[in-house]
């Protein structure tokens, strides 16, 4: 609804991107502009003026679906919907079902989303997890708005890490450890490796040694290489499967590495690089933004982080020519991938007009307010994590306690504003009552046990005798889901979609405390079980594009 008022608001103004609202006081209306505010000047009168002007052409052009327009404060417009209008919105919830909320604005174009990002032969830790939820909500919401999405997981599986574990695992492995855990077992490994190393320097040159081997490669640390990889990667997915997070391509920084030399080749021959004290650059004096010096290529001739990224937006661009690619990546990279986007646009290895953002977001601390560890120093794994929740979940309920656990961490990320560090709170997380997971599920849960009890009513919503302030409350917050839906998924903001499933939550839990549905006379009986139905539509929609299973019992 709101871009069809936008709309018209843009032909009736001439003006371009039109702002239209959800109030947060529905006192104010279903919607409202400050376009009048802006239109003023250029047709030279008040703005107050200009809203009365505007609201005529609109009620000739487009007015039926308005039950009344008011001018507010200086010149805002607020929209009311008439009865006609909603009536068309809650018979559309009823028609598309899970559906419902979805568009094809982005139809036709495809939207690269490179998260998670986990290194190979480490457990993925806390570190991760706002990487991989933020994306993979992100990845759902796009794909309602019609988008073509790839999930592409840029695994860290490169690099002079391997070196050191190769030559630990010829020298080190007990393979009886290994079966019983095979993650846990390398990462002892590497760890054993650096304290040896203190006492014995030449073990550095042997690990250099052994990389360059693999790099060159070696049939034995190939083999060995893709042994830790293929491991790796069957515990993320086990992982990721419990999570119920899907990502489409794994492409490692191994399989960019073919492409260096090119990248390389093609900055030197556009005069954006330069060689200094040996190594190779990109200087950034062609840009009107002040950014320091990058490396694409070290004096021993290693390559860094810019040009596997630039690499790998060249080979994404080539093979998928999409119109946005996405990185989910914490607040830290930020200069290094405004480098990366600037440098890309310079070489043309992105399509013009292809949208290169980075979704930042900021860190998740523990209830100190400090990094996540253990009371030994040590990082928590991410299954940890998950553990624990499952577990803290099961006072909920037992039967249900691996879907109420594992939403609960997803929406207590997600409903965070996502460029914001959060501070990690147990209660918070698990609140039977307050802006968490399980208390969205349990109002649907709650709802479900009437329709289970009661059975469903069929047809058409009849408005009129919906008609006490709550049942009103529930009706203008369900048609603004697609609204919703749409914004966060245009501005990469999930906390819209957990901020407005909070809102229905309460108006719903308002509705059932104060209305009869199952003792209710027959009319109004039927009426408010096809809301009751309409509410866990909406809410199954709305948890199912943050990951989050709904249940019928808890």
């Amino acid at each position: 609804m709101i871009t069809q008022i936008a709309k018209l608001l843009e032909k009736i103004t001439g003006e371009a991107d039109v702002k239209v609202t959800i109030p947060e006081n529905m006192a104010f209306g279903h919607y409202t502009t400050n376009i009048a505010l802006v239109a003023a000047k250029k047709l030279g009168v008040s703005p107050r003026e200009a809203a009365e002007k505007i609201k005529n052409e609109i009620l000739e052009k487009g007015g039926t679906r308005f039950q009344k327009i008011e001018i507010a404060g200086p010149g805002f417009l607020n929209f009311y919907l008439s009865k006609d209008a909603l009536q068309e919105e809650l018979d559309k919830i009823v028609e598309a079902g899970d559906k419902y909320g979805n568009n094809e604005i982005g139809s036709g174009k495809t939207v690269v989303i490179d998260y998670s990002a986990p290194n190979i032969a480490k457990p993925m830790s806390i570190g991760h997890l706002r990487s991989t939820v933020i994306g993979d909500a992100l990845a759902r919401m796009l794909r309602t708005q019609g988008y073509q999405v790839i999930g592409d997981n840029h695994l860290g599986d490169w690099g002079t890490q391997f070196g050191k574990l190769i030559y630990a695992w010829k020298n080190w492995r007990d393979e009886m450890e290994f079966v019983k855990n095979p993650i846990k077992h390398l990462v002892e490994l590497y760890v054993r490796f650096h304290k040896e190393a203190e006492n014995d320097e030449a073990l550095e040159d042997i690990a250099r040694e052994e990389t360059a081997k693999l790099q060159k490669g070696d049939e034995e640390n190939r083999k060995l290489w893709k042994m830790m990889v293929d491991e790796s990667m069957k515990e993320f997915n086990k992982l990721y499967d419990r999570m119920g997070v899907k990502i489409d391509k794994a492409y490692g920084e191994s399989f960019y590495e073919p492409m260096l030399d090119e990248i390389v080749r093609i900055a030197l021959d556009n005069g954006i690089a330069r060689v200094e004290d040996g190594a190779i650059k990109i200087f950034f004096d062609w840009c009107e933004k002040e950014l320091p010096p990058s490396v694409l290529q070290k004096k021993d001739g290693s390559h860094l982080y810019m040009t596997t990224d630039l690499a790998t937006i060249k080979f994404r661009t080539q093979t998928y020519h999409p119109a946005k690619i996405l990185y989910v990546v914490a607040n830290e990279q930020a200069l290094h991938f405004e480098e990366v986007f600037e440098a890309a646009r310079k070489l043309k290895l992105s399509d013009e007009g292809t949208e290169l953002t980075h979704i930042k977001f900021g860190m998740m601390l523990g209830e100190s307010g400090k990094k996540f560890s253990t009371r030994k120093g040590e990082f928590i794994t991410l299954e940890e994590l998950i553990n624990k929740a499952v577990e803290e979940a099961r006072a909920i309920n037992e039967e249900s306690a691996e879907k109420v656990g594992i939403g609960a961490v997803k929406y207590y990320d997600l409903s965070h504003q996502r460029m914001s560090d959060i501070v990690f709170n147990w209660d918070a997380v698990l609140d039977m009552r307050g802006n968490s997971s399980p208390y969205i599920q349990y109002t649907y849960a709650r709802f479900a046990n009437i329709l289970n009890k009661a059975g469903e009513s069929q047809g058409k919503t009849d408005l009129d005798i919906l008609s006490t302030d709550s049942e009103k409350r529930v009706v203008d917050l369900l048609i603004h889901y697609p609204d919703v839906l749409a914004f966060a998924s245009g501005s990469y903001e999930p906390n819209h979609i957990t901020d407005y499933l909070f809102k229905l939550a309460n108006a719903a839990n308002a509705f059932y405390e104060n209305c009869q549905i199952i003792n209710a006379e027959e009319k109004l009986r039927a009426e408010r079980l096809k809301l009751a139905k309409m509410i866990m539509t909406v809410i199954k929609n709305g948890l199912n594009v943050l990951g989050i299973e709904v249940m019928e019992r808890m």
